[in-house]
């Protein structure tokens, strides 16, 4: 856990010191919305579990057009059964909290920013429930580090506002089980806030 303290430190550090000169070099952002998040592999569909996904962005500008960032979330995914799900498989519900650090490289063009990167992410809690809401939490070990390939774009409808959405999809297996598979995808949709 000792990487989190070495990021949260960068970016505090990094957001904290943007002066009028070093803001033409570094950029900070407060970022909030909600994920739409499912996993394969589930026996369940559609991004139907609804979470958190909110922190802070730190982004050094290269360029006029572009720009590498770095940003501390805090997520929550996992995957929810609606009516639309047939009643069997393992899961009603899971629900993951996540720390999650994405670098990102984006491309400027008038007021839209499209991104894309990898994140590292750590699972610091889950919850997991069976068909019939049996609380299988302490019976599912999951994956610690999970990694994401992530796509996105923000429109900036103001000098400082920016809506975002991002589409980003697991590179490793959250399922350390022999025979299970768990890969989570979901859509964020955010608001950003330019400091």
């Amino acid at each position: 856990m000792q990487i989190w303290k070495v990021f949260l430190l960068i970016l505090i550090l990094s957001t904290g010191s943007l002066t009028s000169t070093s803001a033409q070099r570094f950029k900070g952002s407060l970022i909030g919305g909600f994920n739409l998040a499912q996993l394969d592999g589930d026996d369940l569909s559609g991004f139907n579990k609804i979470g958190l996904n909110a922190g802070a962005k730190v982004a050094a500008v290269l360029s006029d057009r572009w720009q590498l960032s770095l940003e501390m979330l805090f997520a929550q995914q996992g995957s929810h059964r609606t009516r639309d799900d047939l009643y069997y498989g393992l899961y009603n519900n899971i629900r993951l909290n996540l720390v999650e650090a994405p670098v990102m490289i984006s491309f400027k063009d008038w007021k839209f920013h499209v991104s894309t990167g990898f994140s590292y992410a750590r699972l610091i809690s889950y919850s997991a429930e069976s068909p019939i809401g049996e609380d299988l939490t302490d019976t599912e070990t999951y994956r610690d580090d999970l990694y994401f390939w992530i796509v996105g774009a923000t429109y900036y409808f103001h000098e400082r506002w920016g809506v975002n959405v991002r589409w980003q999809r697991a590179l490793v297996d959250l399922e350390t089980q022999e025979g299970k598979t768990l890969l989570g995808r979901n859509v964020a949709i955010r608001l950003v806030y330019a400091l």
